[in-house]
């Protein structure tokens, strides 16, 4: 089954076993910022269940930021989302990738306050949260310039100099 994943700052997905004033069942504010919606929808991505295009979405990405920096994600089996009731959309990413835009972006669609708790219950409980450190960040990138992938001038100029291009 498939995955999806989203960017997340992994800081603010700590064992919620470490908080003491957490009622059980309950998850921390915090990572609910990492969930932010618009028009009630949240921008996702699918990740074949093989993972084959993992680094290419995480480097589609890394390419939309101001600058080189460690990318983290989570992880999320796309079968817990008729769990939660959270409807999915194929829609057309934002990235400097085109092809990652066209063929894995995804919006979660429908989203009530509640069916995003029980996602991040969901995210704390069941995903996989991974971190991509800046050094692989910038090869990946480089790597998907050099293919032609991704065309320098659609990435900010503060990572564009440090490209070499």
């Amino acid at each position: 089954m498939p995955f999806i994943l989203r960017t997340i700052r992994k800081a603010r997905w700590y064992k919620i076993e470490d908080v003491s004033w957490l009622e059980k069942g309950d998850v921390p504010a915090d990572p609910l910022a990492d969930l932010n919606t618009k028009a009630n929808e949240l921008s996702v991505w699918l990740i074949e269940d093989d993972r084959s295009n993992l680094n290419h979405v995480v480097t589609a990405l890394a390419a939309t930021r101001t600058h080189i920096s460690n990318l983290d994600y989570a992880l999320l089996d796309m079968q817990l989302l008729p769990e939660l009731n959270i409807k999915v959309r194929h829609t057309t990413g934002g990235t400097p990738d085109e092809k990652a835009n066209v063929s894995w972006h995804r919006d979660l669609v429908e989203l009530s306050a509640f069916k995003v708790v029980e996602l991040a219950k969901s995210i704390l409980a069941k995903a996989e949260r991974k971190r991509v450190p800046e050094t692989e960040i910038r090869r990946l990138i480089i790597q998907a310039i050099a293919s032609g992938r991704i065309e320098p001038t659609k990435l900010q100029e503060s990572i564009r100099g440090k490209m070499g291009g």
